[in-house]
């Protein structure tokens, strides 16, 4: 009996250690504790009868003695009755702890949270380069709906309770003021379950541990021209064997420090050099950015993802959508045979656009759910000054059922149907005034637009402008609403020069509020390491991707375009490839595009541009509350919404247990 006791205590200690470290829930296992239970139980009570039997002996003595005998074998049968009772007795305490441990789970540090999810973000107002991070970071938060408090190191205020919040975020090198004092509030915040991100690398010598690095008080090395970076680990969806060349990222400016050896490295350096890792302390995550990389306005997506990694529970709202709009088409058209169209087909350009191109993109848009916005330019002539012509837009001719038509109405009607029609400029000359002699001369050019759009019955007047070469000025954005009263949105670029329309944000256009800017971030056919990388930070940071196509990519060519800057197809690749058995054109690195998509955020929705706006408004109008409890989560937001729920710390969802809101996907990442 004895040693069953110690053996049973054993087990409880040996089932109550390994659950409490390994943090699973033990509603997972109640049905199979139970069933191990009864069948023990059933166990017990054969070898119970059995030493009934065996204390009974032979049931003929039995039958030869006295009476009082009888008295005495009563006795025996319920003192082993009372055995049985006795052996089975821990059992029942064993299962009753198990069973009941959920209540005991409250006590773990690992279940322990903030009540709210809250981002702390430290900053230095003296670090100039660090501010740069600073404020990228909090434009990510702000867009990503995320609630965050700032703390200025330079200011010197008290430190908040940091329980209060589920993750704090570094983002400056000035890291001095931290004491050893405070150093150890950090690390006890993080060992309670706390997260904590260095997304601008720092150095102090009272957190070199908590940041994973082996201690030391001597200031690392800095080392300069260790470019590229490659990631390793299944950070967030899409982005293990993400590979960054050095000239994409040609300086990580990363410290030289020795790691502790638990340290499991996200992504390094071209070099091999560990740049991103993840450090766990006790019951917290640590995420460690060795570069400033993260200052720049293409990693937003990286910095959320950053803090969705660190926390033990993190809850993302995203917009969900993706716009794909497609510049210069309907457009005036070439009736000439350019390479490399003319090899793979035989065929003109309008042709090639009636007969192929047209044809393939309509397959693809019904094979993967996509939505084009198309954006006209109704000529390509150089005419800043009244009268305005139309000659270019009813220049190229197909035949329908025997009958020639303007390819460029004849299409327009097609792609209306079941797509958007945008705007891409009465010409493709850009509204600035370094291009036009004035911005009434703009407006007249608009106006003369609008008519056009009517008399060829293209439909409702199109609400989304696209600029040609993504350049415009302050008169040009004017002149977009004066000229053309529909439009409400202006899908410039991302990045670039704010000066020339370019560096724009998703808001109201600085220089025209009447527009909303919805710049692209990625364009073209062909997935390149730096557009996955932007098209991954867009859809971190908010759930979206933004991007475009030009129908002329595939004769793009040094050939035909020997004064661009630029050229789309330096390579010369086919539209396809079939002919020469490759496939290796356009339209299949296009494929291949959408599957990654596709593969990784199958719950992602293509929606025409025009359709964009009043889902991204109410996004950045969003107000999320997220109530953090060791098991459970409640999410308040205004309108209905999609959201993320990134789970690090093994607890699971259980699908039963929703309410107010519909599953819709599950990614199983690594970790």
């Amino acid at each position: 009996m004895q040693r069953l006791r110690q053996a049973l205590q054993q087990v409880r200690k040996w089932l109550g250690d390994l659950l409490a470290e390994e943090q699973v829930w033990i509603a997972d296992v109640r049905e199979a504790v139970w069933a191990a239970l009864q069948r023990l139980a059933r166990l017990l009570m054969v070898a119970g009868e059995r030493v009934a039997a065996w204390v009974a002996e032979r049931p003929e003595r039995m039958l030869s003695r006295p009476r009082e005998f009888e008295r005495s074998r009563a006795l025996r049968f319920w003192l082993v009755r009372l055995l049985q009772v006795a052996l089975f007795l821990p059992l029942l305490w064993v299962g009753y702890y198990l069973l009941t441990r959920e209540t005991t789970y409250l006590e773990i540090p690992a279940y322990a949270s903030a009540p709210q999810q809250r981002v702390l973000v430290v900053h230095n107002s003296q670090d100039i380069y660090g501010e740069e991070a600073y404020a990228n970071a909090v434009r990510a938060l702000d867009y990503a709906r995320l609630q965050h408090d700032d703390l200025d190191l330079a200011a010197e205020l008290s430190w908040p309770a940091l329980p209060e919040y589920s993750s704090v975020l570094f983002l400056t090198e000035l890291l001095d003021t931290i004491d050893e004092g405070l150093a150890q509030q950090l690390a006890d915040y993080v060992a309670n379950g706390g997260g904590l991100v260095v997304a601008y690398r720092g150095w102090n010598p009272y957190l070199a541990a908590l940041f994973g690095m082996k201690a030391t008080q001597d200031f690392p090395r800095m080392l300069e021209g260790e470019g590229g970076l490659t990631f390793e680990a299944d950070f967030f969806p899409g982005v293990k064997g993400l590979k960054l060349s050095t000239k994409t990222i040609p300086d990580l400016s990363s410290f030289d420090v020795p790691l502790q050896k638990d340290v499991q490295v996200i992504a390094r350096s071209e070099a091999g050099r560990p740049i991103v890792w993840l450090y766990r302390h006790e019951q917290g995550r640590v995420l460690y950015w060795n570069t400033v990389f993260l200052a720049d306005k293409e990693a937003r997506g990286f910095i959320v993802q950053s803090i969705m990694n660190a926390q033990p529970v993190g809850v993302l709202p995203v917009a969900n959508f993706a716009t794909l709009q497609v510049d210069d088409f309907p457009a005036s058209i070439s009736t000439e045979k350019i390479e490399p169209v003319a090899t793979e087909y035989d065929m003109t350009l309008v042709e090639f656009y009636d007969k192929v191109w047209f044809p393939d993109m309509m397959d693809i848009a019904e094979r993967y759910g996509v939505v084009y916005t198309f954006l006209i330019p109704f000529n390509y002539n150089a005419l800043v000054e009244p009268p305005f012509n139309f000659r270019e837009w009813e220049h190229a001719e197909v035949h329908v059922d025997d009958q020639p038509v303007f390819y460029s109405i004849y299409v327009s009607h097609l792609a209306a149907q079941k797509h958007e029609l945008g705007l891409h400029g009465y010409n493709h000359i850009s509204l600035s005034l370094e291009n036009w002699p004035s911005e009434e001369n703009m407006v007249a050019g608009l106006q003369a637009a609008w008519q056009r759009w009517d008399e060829d019955n293209l439909g409702p007047h199109p609400i989304t402008y696209v600029p040609p070469n993504n350049i415009y000025d302050e008169a040009g954005a004017r002149a977009l609403t004066r000229g053309f009263p529909s439009l409400k949105i202006l899908a410039g670029i991302y990045t670039g020069s704010f000066e020339s329309g370019g560096d724009r944000e998703f808001g109201p256009e600085p220089w025209n509020p009447e527009l909303f800017d919805i710049p692209r971030i990625t364009f073209g056919y062909n997935l390149t390491p730096r557009y996955r990388f932007a098209l991954l930070s867009e859809l971190g940071m908010m759930g979206i991707w933004t991007t475009f196509i030009h129908p002329d990519d595939v004769v793009h060519t040094p050939e035909n375009y020997p004064h661009s800057p630029y050229h789309r197809n330096p390579n010369y690749w086919p539209w396809r490839g079939d002919h020469t058995g490759e496939k290796n054109g356009f339209y299949y690195r296009f494929l291949r595009w959408l599957d990654f998509v596709k593969a990784y955020y199958p719950w992602l929705r293509f929606v025409r541009t025009d359709e964009s706006l009043d889902i991204l408004r109410r996004h950045l109008e969003n107000q999320v509350t997220v109530e953090m409890q060791p098991f459970g989560l409640t999410v308040h937001t205004t309108p209905d919404t999609y959201f993320q729920v990134r789970i690090n710390d093994a607890r699971r969802v259980f699908l039963n247990d929703l309410e107010g809101a519909q599953f819709v996907h599950v990614y199983h990442g690594g970790g």
